[in-house]
């Protein structure tokens, strides 16, 4: 047997049909047949037997073209007889293009079979580069490598239909990008390193069901719609995929971590959520993982601010005492200033930091106005600093990246940084930093 779609998207099954012209004239209406005559003509065929045939499709209109073969067919149809309403019983064998193996098995009915089917159809290890035409096509990408396992089973019932379709792909590789107006705009790489699983592994299930008299319905379009919404939600919110494969994680967004203003210390509820994230990547070897260390201004500014203040509080005082030949511990960090000697400070801090002196009307205010003054200015050039605010973003990256390698164990050269921004805090004032997957 042999099918073609030629170039014009016309098939070689065209050539059998023969044009009916348009103007033939009217046939004369037929008589009542009687009682004998409307009995259909009996149709019985014993058995038939396929002995080393072969079954080759072709498509011309890709580019590539495409060609297949299901060789060294062998098997057999029972009984089909057009006035008893029993299935003929299906098993034949074969192989695709040599190698992989192909099992049709079941019943069905050539004279009715909307009536009653029951077929189960089971491909294995069929090369995916040999359907490189039509990833490249629909899925803009040619496939490198790769085997196909299709396990089928339609049945129909008085015209319902109920199809399993469980699809595994083995060892997927994508080759390089093609250039295709039919493409899907999806990421695709995502989606299969998504999909994959420890072994290499791909499994689908698309189940189908619908009423096959209904001129509406139509297989094919629901599996693909399927296939397609499966890839788009896999790459929509893959942290949410990934979640799903660890317990307790389905719910929660293992996508972003918060934290408190002003602070690169992880608590303990997103210690846990990192726990699942590194324990669903380890499920997914060819994902990699992108931090996008955020702070926000608005509310990570006034601590970043106050800290900074008293860290120039701490290293003014420590100054003064090793000047004055005072004792003074390891590091400028562990002094401990007392508020009453600060204001002192605050003046030469303001100048040095602001590169200007005070305002000259603050010289007729009170000193603790002017201390007041002369502190609100410093906190507020300190709170708008980019540089404190880009350097708190990215200890907020190293700390889920510190924690996810040591602690939760997750290979080092799979955790990325990406460029930190500045974003706007929740609500509740904590500040969330997103990550993002990717792969190769």
């Amino acid at each position: 047997a042999r099918f073609i779609i030629n170039e014009d998207r016309t098939t070689n099954i065209n050539d059998l049909l023969i044009p009916q012209p348009n103007d033939a004239p009217a046939k004369a209406q037929p008589q009542p047949a009687s009682a004998t005559e409307e009995k259909p003509l009996g149709i019985r065929i014993g058995q038939i037997v396929i002995k080393d045939g072969s079954a080759n499709f072709a498509d011309l209109s890709l580019t590539p073209n495409f060609a297949t073969a299901v060789q060294q067919l062998n098997g057999q149809v029972g009984t089909i007889d057009n006035r008893k309403p029993l299935p003929a019983p299906v098993d034949v064998q074969g192989k695709v293009d040599r190698y992989a193996p192909v099992t049709i098995k079941g019943g069905l009915n050539p004279f009715d079979p909307l009536a009653s089917l029951d077929i189960a159809a089971v491909f294995k290890r069929v090369e995916l580069t040999t359907l490189t035409p039509y990833s490249g096509k629909f899925a803009g990408y040619r496939i490198r490598k790769g085997r196909l396992n299709l396990d089928l089973h339609y049945l129909i019932t008085k015209g319902q239909l109920k199809a399993e379709n469980k699809v595994v792909v083995e060892q997927l590789q994508l080759g390089e990008k093609v250039d295709s107006p039919d493409a899907v705009d999806l990421p695709i790489r995502l989606a299969v390193a998504l999909l994959k699983d420890t072994h290499g592994k791909i499994s689908i299930e698309l189940p189908v069901a619908g009423d096959l008299n209904n001129p509406q319905f139509s297989v094919m379009p629901i599996v693909w719609q399927t296939l397609r919404n499966l890839v788009l939600r896999a790459a929509q919110a893959p942290f949410k995929l990934i979640g799903g494969l660890v317990a307790g994680g389905g719910a929660e967004d293992l996508g972003t971590v918060a934290f408190a203003p002003g602070s690169s210390e992880l608590a303990g509820d997103a210690q846990a959520s990192l726990d699942k994230l590194a324990e669903g990547l380890r499920k997914r070897p060819e994902l990699r993982l992108e931090i996008e260390g955020t702070s926000a201004q608005a509310s990570d500014g006034p601590i970043l601010a106050q800290q900074r203040l008293e860290r120039e509080y701490q290293a003014t005082w420590y100054k003064i005492l090793q000047r004055r030949g005072d004792k003074v511990p390891a590091s400028a960090s562990l002094m401990v200033v007392d508020e009453a000697d600060k204001p002192a400070m605050l003046e030469g801090i303001y100048r040095s930091r602001l590169k200007q002196q005070p305002p000259a009307e603050w010289e007729q205010l009170d000193r603790d106005a002017r201390t007041a003054n002369l502190r609100n200015a410093v906190l507020k050039f300190w709170a708008e600093s980019t540089a404190l605010l880009r350097t708190l973003g990215q200890e907020r990256a190293s700390s889920i990246k510190d924690y996810l390698v040591d602690k939760a164990k997750l290979e080092d050269d799979r955790v990325y940084f990406i460029d930190t921004h500045l974003g706007q805090p929740e609500k509740d004032g904590r500040v969330v930093t997103p990550m993002h997957l990717d792969a190769d």
